[in-house]
């Protein structure tokens, strides 16, 4: 009995020590992004307004894990509310919007690339965090020339490990591939939604795997896979969330898989050679699920967000490229040529079920995103409309338990 009582114990002290760490922006808010790593590892995010009635901000945070504080830099987004975020994969000053504009009366969505800008004082070095409200250099803007001005509702950069000279945007019906080499960015191709439909384009996802040659699209309820050198569809899920999908990420470590989540409240998992039916499907929200994000680092842990308030943490290991804490064969990971995997056979006392690990409910408005660092494997950000930002990491205990298993 005094055993079970100092566990207990201890697990409480274990939690008191991972208590989440709270920001508060100024107004509405319901964009936010992980900005790219950078040599002296520094956690850093941008989160992005959503205001009516006054000029827009773009917040600009580091975190410092030694002392538990997080330092701000807030820039003036005056071209209109921010929608959506998307940071540069190589370059921690540069990131993408997405924003209402206002032209003739009508209210159009658009997209720009933009620079935070380099403040120095007359000595030539670099000024702190100090500045509040500077405004953002425009870099470009990604819109079709000679066109109907339409809403551009997604874009993504092709990912860090490849040359990253690409970004695509979809509008309500076309996806289109923009070289961004020059100062002015260049159409190279497009695809289009079946115009007997009355579907919508709503996000997309560029596929860090085969030569980042694909990207995944949300139509309605539907995905649609797109070869990018043929601009045809590569695969295709039907009715995959019904009545609309929210979000799709790609496993960073499994080329074939991916996971979506939509306004059904279910997280699904698909292996890309065999859409026919879902690998699994989690039922733990009781809203929509907005977003729902792989660990970079470690592909078992899952974080959910959605208008339930809540944002879950699950480890799910039979789908992993670590099923319980054992490598998958090289074949497997790197070359899935063969729908069958070969992994590492676990004994009982190794295998765990897939499972929730943690429910955190520290926000009180629907979350529209939740997102991991993009260094430091243990660290999650999460973000609701009312413009709470929290920062939570993996419990401890999981931690280690994930860093025991895995072969060194």
């Amino acid at each position: 009995m005094d055993l079970n009582n100092e566990r207990e114990q201890n697990r409480k002290k274990m939690d008191d020590e991972e208590a989440p760490m709270i920001y508060g922006v100024e107004f509405q808010a319901r964009s936010l992004c992980a900005v790219a790593p950078t040599e002296d590892d520094t956690i850093r995010f941008l989160v992005g307004t959503q205001s009516l009635r006054f000029n827009n901000q773009v917040h600009y945070l580091e975190y410092d894990e030694e002392n538990q504080s997080l330092s701000k830099s807030i820039y003036s987004h005056r071209a209109g509310e921010i929608w959506k975020l998307q940071a540069a994969p190589t370059d921690k000053n540069i990131f993408a919007t997405i924003y209402n504009n206002v032209q003739d009366t009508s209210v159009v969505q658009k997209c720009s690339v933009w620079e935070i800008p380099q403040q120095t004082s007359a000595g030539g070095t670099t000024i702190d965090d100090s500045q509040i409200h500077q405004p953002l250099q425009k870099r470009f803007d990604l819109q079709i020339p000679n066109a109907t001005p339409t809403n551009v509702v997604d874009v993504a950069w092709e990912p860090n490990n490849s040359s990253g000279d690409r970004m695509a945007t979809i509008n309500e019906t076309n996806l289109t591939i923009w070289n961004i080499q020059q100062d002015a960015p260049e159409i190279v191709s497009t695809g289009t939604v079946d115009s007997k439909s009355s579907l919508k384009f709503y996000c997309c996802r560029w596929n860090p795997h085969q030569g980042t040659q694909q990207i995944s699209t949300s139509i309605g309820p539907n995905i649609r896979g797109w070869d990018l050198r043929t601009m045809k569809v590569s695969y295709q899920i039907d009715s995959a969330h019904p009545p609309f999908v929210r979000d799709i990420d790609y496993n960073p470590n499994r080329q074939y898989y991916i996971m979506t989540c939509g306004d059904d409240c279910k997280v699904k998992f698909w292996d890309l050679r065999k859409t026919t039916e879902c690998l699994k499907v989690l039922n733990e929200h009781s809203h929509w699920v907005w977003s729902a994000r792989y660990n970079h680092f470690h592909d078992q842990l899952i974080v959910t967000s959605s208008s339930d308030t809540r944002v879950m943490l699950f480890n799910i290991s039979s789908l992993s490229s670590e099923p319980y804490g054992s490598l998958a064969s090289s074949n497997d990971v790197q070359d899935e040529s063969d729908a069958k995997d070969t992994q590492i056979v676990p004994t009982d006392d190794e295998k765990e079920d897939d499972r929730l690990l943690k429910i955190y409910e520290e926000h009180e408005e629907s979350v529209y995103l939740a997102e991991w660092s993009s260094n430091d494997p243990w660290l999650l950000a999460s973000l609701s409309y009312d413009g709470r930002l929290i920062l939570n990491r993996v419990p401890k205990n999981e931690k280690f338990k994930i860093l025991l298993r895995c072969p060194t």
